[in-house]
């Protein structure tokens, strides 16, 4: 285990600036997530499977738009894409309080489309500040951030949702995310690494000094998808589809749980178990040498441990259990972008974790609906067997899809060298 890792990278500026950031703008937008599903049950009198809905929606437009927003994080830079976030969600989340479950269902939509891509670009600023060496430290401690902001957003937002009107939470939740948008847009911080060959203030990275705002850190050459997409990038976008679709759905199996079992107000008690054993568990991982524990198991113990989540009589029971998935939770999600980042050219970082963003709202829309179904049917605890299994099936497809990328990449080489 080497910690010293850690703080090696936390003494270099754009790695402070790109956690400390992606944590204040994570964390309400966490909250926002979760009084969002208690909005649509509560206030609104809806089902879970409404709820499900709207949230697929919502995953699905982001899941649209995450690839051309990466592509124009890789071309026109960090300011030119995220400004029309900054003007138009906040006017989104001041009506949504006024609206009716449709009405919130078509503006949640439109949110999706403008949402501002927190994970893409807190990675692909980490990626940036770091050398090869320390890629897994810094992925890990992005992830470790992220679990706390995981733990801290949803908690606020608990409490003041029960205190306070749902409607109203989840505005000032979204316009405190955009806040630290906003403090992104004014740093202008560097999206790809320092090189040589960029010369050019623009691409090479400009601060708050540069009002025009360009291309921050655009490479001077970059390829298109298929300079990139193989069996192995394949293999690892249905792992992220997995481990999103596991996440998603232990969400709402969570709320479910802690409805059933105390009330919403213990909904705290589960995300912080949950949050907290994934701190740990991304700590851990981020120490570990480069290569010691791979994708695909800590994929497969996700999926195992949200199963014995159903065992859970209790709320302190259940938030023990889920303490134990959590361990899983941030180690999985770090080892995605370690191999993408690992498998794609740096030129193309921005389109490639866009993608990688698709895959992963692609898993967040396929898990309400179902596991709300699942929840209204039969339960909270079939809510978790269920969510842990579809977990396996997708990890069993992206298992087959690496296999057979290797394969056709052992025939490419073979057909290069008898040429």
């Amino acid at each position: 285990m080497n910690f010293a890792a850690y703080a090696d990278i936390w003494r270099l500026p754009a790695v402070r600036q790109a956690v400390l950031l992606g944590a204040l703008g994570k964390a309400p937008w966490f909250g926002a997530g979760v009084v969002l599903t208690l909005h649509v049950v509560g206030a609104l009198g809806q089902t879970y499977a409404r709820a499900g809905l709207l949230t697929a929606v919502f995953t699905i437009a982001i899941a649209l738009a995450s690839p051309l927003r990466g592509r124009l994080l890789d071309t026109i830079g960090l300011r030119r894409t995220l400004l029309p976030s900054l003007v138009l969600l906040p006017v989104a989340f001041v009506a949504a309080p006024f609206l009716d479950y449709w009405p919130l269902l078509f503006v949640m939509g439109g949110v999706g489309l403008l949402a501002v891509p927190w994970f893409v670009l807190t990675r692909q600023l980490v990626l940036a500040a770091v050398p090869n060496s320390q890629r897994r430290a810094g992925l890990a401690l992005d992830s470790v951030v992220t679990e706390m902001a995981f733990m801290a957003g949803p908690t606020l937002g608990i409490l003041l949702a029960t205190a306070w009107d749902t409607g109203w939470t989840l505005t000032l939740l979204a316009l405190l995310s955009v806040a630290a948008a906003w403090g992104l847009y004014i740093l202008n911080p560097r999206l790809v690494s320092e090189s040589p060959a960029t010369t050019d203030p623009d691409a090479a990275g400009g601060g708050p000094s540069d009002p025009a705002a360009g291309a921050v850190g655009v490479p001077p050459v970059r390829g298109g998808v298929r300079t990139w997409l193989n069996g192995p990038v394949i293999a690892t976008f249905v792992a992220t589809v997995a481990a999103s679709f596991t996440l998603a759905g232990t969400d709402l199996a969570m709320v479910a749980g802690a409805r059933s079992l105390e009330g919403a107000a213990s909904l705290a008690i589960l995300i912080v178990f949950w949050g907290a054993g994934s701190l740990i568990g991304g700590l851990l991982f981020g120490g570990l040498p480069r290569g010691s524990l791979g994708l695909m198991p800590l994929l497969l113990g996700l999926a195992f441990t949200t199963i014995l989540a159903a065992l859970g009589t209790n709320i302190w029971l259940l938030a023990a259990l889920l303490g134990v998935a959590g361990l899983f939770c941030a180690p999985t999600l770090a080892a995605t972008s370690e191999r993408l980042s690992d498998l794609v050219p740096e030129a193309s970082r921005g389109e490639a974790f866009g993608w990688s963003g698709t895959m992963a709202t692609g898993g967040n829309a396929l898990a309400p609906p179902i596991v709300g179904f699942v929840l209204d049917a039969w339960g909270w605890q079939f809510g978790f067997v269920v969510t842990g299994l579809c977990g396996l099936a997708l990890a069993g497809v992206g298992w087959v899809a690496l296999k057979l990328g290797h394969r056709g990449v052992r025939r490419h080489r073979a057909r290069v060298a008898s040429a």
